[in-house]
This record gives structure tokens, sequence and C-alpha cells, in this order.
């Protein structure tokens, strides 16, 4: 059921030093720098789904975390888009203004007191220059950063443990969809097996 998202990285025997378990196959690969990933990488933060378990990966305080749970015990699955960024657009627009003051108070001081060539076919001079350069960068980041780029929150519930983790990119919301629905196909799967095994003898051998 897996293999019709995409084929199951069959050579892969660890992922990032922990090894797969025996009859273990990766499933789906989230990035949350970079979406969907054929396979496995060696830096950032990474949701795996296998065919067993849930593997998360991330870097806190400058130490690597990774966290398994078995996916058969996943009990349901929160999905939060609605967040916009850390900040309002209002915000936002107060964040340009102040960057635009501070620019023409800076060009001001430099223009009256720092000699620097004219660039040609601009009326303007060398350092007022670089200053608005400067600044209209500093407020795009800024608003990349925080304004512009959607975001959401995820949830993953199991039988005594959850899993939350952030992520930024509207464009992220059509892999996290792709990524929820190969969890509960593994899920599926595992208790599926779990059913499908027969039951073991509980009475020592001799015994009726």
């Amino acid at each position: 059921m897996i293999d019709r998202f995409r084929p199951a990285e069959d050579y892969l025997s660890r992922i990032r030093g922990i090894p797969l378990l025996p009859g273990e196959r990766v499933a789906r690969v989230f990035s949350l720098q970079d979406g969907l990933l054929d396979e496995p990488t060696k830096r950032g933060r990474l949701l795996i789904t296998t065919n067993l378990r849930i593997l998360f990966f991330q870097n806190s305080r400058g130490y690597d975390e990774v966290f398994l749970f078995p996916v058969g015990e996943l009990k349901g699955v929160v999905v939060d888009s609605r967040m916009k960024g850390t900040l309002s657009l209002l915000w936002g627009i107060l964040a340009v203004t102040v960057a635009s003051l501070f620019y023409l108070l800076a060009a001001y001081w430099v223009t009256g007191r720092v000699e620097s060539p004219a660039l040609p076919g601009l009326n303007m001079d060398f350092l007022p220059f670089i200053i608005l350069a400067a600044t209209l960068a500093g407020a795009w980041l800024f608003w990349r950063r925080n304004i512009k780029r959607a975001g959401g929150k995820v949830t993953l519930r199991g039988a005594n443990w959850d899993l939350s983790f952030a992520y930024l990119g509207a464009e992220r919301v059509r892999d996290i969809n792709a990524m929820v629905e190969t969890l509960f196909i593994c899920r599926q799967g595992c208790i599926e097996r779990l059913y499908s095994q027969p039951e073991r003898e509980t009475a020592p051998s001799g015994y009726p």
C-alpha cells in the first residue's frame, strides 16, 4: 500500500546512525525546510515514516535529537495552517516605515560629513546608495521571514506521546497532507499485520 505513493528505499540500512529494523522500509521523507524529499538528508529537521516507525530528527541547542515512535500507536494528527508568520501586517508596515526613516536620517548625516563619489547616471552619492541598498535588503528579509511566508503547526498524537513541530511556507501544506496520508496508511498496515499474526501458544509444551 505504501508503494503507490513513492518507491520504498530498500537500500537504506540506517538513517543518521539509527539502524532500520528487519523488514523496515522508508515510506516517505519530509523536510521542514525543503518539503518532501526522495531520501533522507544528513542535516536539517526531518520527519520520516516507515512501515513500522515514525522518526523525527532535529537539532536543539547544538545537539542532535531523534524521536522514535511506533507508527501503529498513532492516534491522530492535528494540522493548523492558520499561522501567518510571527508578526502581523501592521507590524510589518511599521518596520518598513522605521527602516525608511533610518535611511533618511543616515543618508542626511553621511552626505553632510563624509565625501563619496557620485554614481554615474544617478543623482546620489555612493555611501547613501549603499545605505539605501542595505535598508531595502533588511526590510525584504524581515518581510519574507516574519510576514509574507505563511506557516503552520503539526501535532502527532500517540497513545502516550505527542510530537509537535512548526513549518514555514504555504507551499508546504500539500506536502504535509501527503505526509499525513502516508502516516495513516503505514499505521493501518501495522494494525493489519498485528491482527493477521497467529495467536501464540501460552501453555507449556506437553500440556493441552
